[in-house]
């Protein structure tokens, strides 16, 4: 094994947070019932950063960002870790804390907005009703969902704020939502997915306005997606997921030249090469993702791992190999 294999921690330990991590995620596990489906993720955002989380559908992504905003219904619940934004754990706040929280300082961009905008509301109604509940004035509330609109790139903003969602395109939808997210200037914003169901010219100006916000506010944004085109283009730093597990945490320009876990090699791997006029057939993972309450012996990835050994029949938990933290025992030298 390889010398480089040091300390076991991805978060430091307790009592040790710099000042400029207002995000403090330890050991988060959700289950539903009595099976685990997040197990244990570590994350820390410090002030003004932005991180990607990726992985395959069905890897926990979304699942982990719904319980940073206490999100889940029954029968998911968190049921071990903690979660600190500022300081506060906030598992210990009670529910008109939490939705004080939501929004003010804590905002998430779903995936659908179609599914995120309620349909026989005004779309201006929606976002002049977050701003209220955060006790702006309604004049004031009103006048600042215009701007709002105007910052979002929505054309002429004092007549589509009267507009219902079907009567908007689906970028146009997802600028409501991303309004309605940053209303209140959040510390803190989520954006899942927001992307995924629109074509590729919407796609790239959503992408280049959410930057242009978040660069303009200084914003912590921890962006959710399977798109490695995404990552690559705006995030700092890359967390990849998988089976409800963080399987690497790395700075996103060593993430793409020097992957540390066997998953990531095999996503990157599956990028098509714009530059390569042969076209040749794309790498491949083998198998299925382990899903909730497989009974998998060791290192979940293992059935599907070329580089697997006898090793990996032990969970191997998140090791430093320089700038990386990665959960694989076998170090990319000893790779075949």
């Amino acid at each position: 094994m390889s010398s480089d294999v040091s300390d076991t921690a991805g978060a430091a330990p307790a009592g040790t947070v710099p000042d400029d991590v207002l995000l403090d995620v330890r050991d988060l596990r959700v289950s539903a019932r009595d099976v685990e489906i997040v197990h244990g993720v570590d994350l820390q955002l410090r002030r003004g950063e932005i991180v990607g989380v990726v992985g395959e559908s069905g890897s926990g992504k979304s699942l982990t960002m719904l319980a940073l905003m206490r999100l889940l219904d029954p029968p998911l619940r968190v049921s071990g870790g903690s979660v600190r934004f500022r300081g506060r754990d906030l598992a210990r706040l009670d529910a008109q804390e939490i939705r004080d929280l939501r929004g003010r300082e804590i905002a998430m961009v779903y995936q659908d907005p179609m599914t995120s905008l309620n349909p026989l509301m005004r779309v201006g109604d929606q976002v002049v009703e977050g701003l209220r509940a955060h006790g702006v004035p309604k004049a004031e509330a009103r006048e600042r969902c215009v701007e709002l609109f105007a910052r979002v790139g929505i054309p002429d903003p004092r007549r589509t704020v009267r507009a219902y969602p079907h009567e908007f395109s689906g970028g146009m939808r997802q600028r409501v939502v991303i309004a309605m997210a940053l209303a209140m200037r959040p510390a803190l914003l989520i954006a899942d997915e927001p992307t995924t169901a629109l074509d590729v010219t919407i796609q790239q100006q959503i992408l280049a306005l959410v930057a242009e916000l978040q660069a303009e506010l200084g914003m912590m944004t921890i962006w959710v997606t399977h798109d490695l085109g995404v990552v690559a283009r705006l995030v700092q730093r890359v967390v990849v997921m998988y089976a409800g597990r963080v399987v690497e945490d790395a700075p996103v320009e060593r993430l793409f030249a020097a992957p540390q876990h066997p998953y990531t090699e095999r996503m990157l791997a599956a990028l098509p090469n714009p530059a390569d006029d042969t076209r040749p057939a794309l790498a491949q993972i083998p198998g299925r993702p382990a899903l909730p309450g497989d009974d998998v012996t060791g290192c979940p990835f293992r059935p599907r791992c070329p580089q697997a050994r006898d090793v990996c029949l032990e969970a191997p938990p998140l090791i430093r190999r320089g700038a990386s933290l990665t959960a694989c025992w076998v170090p990319p030298e000893e790779w075949t």
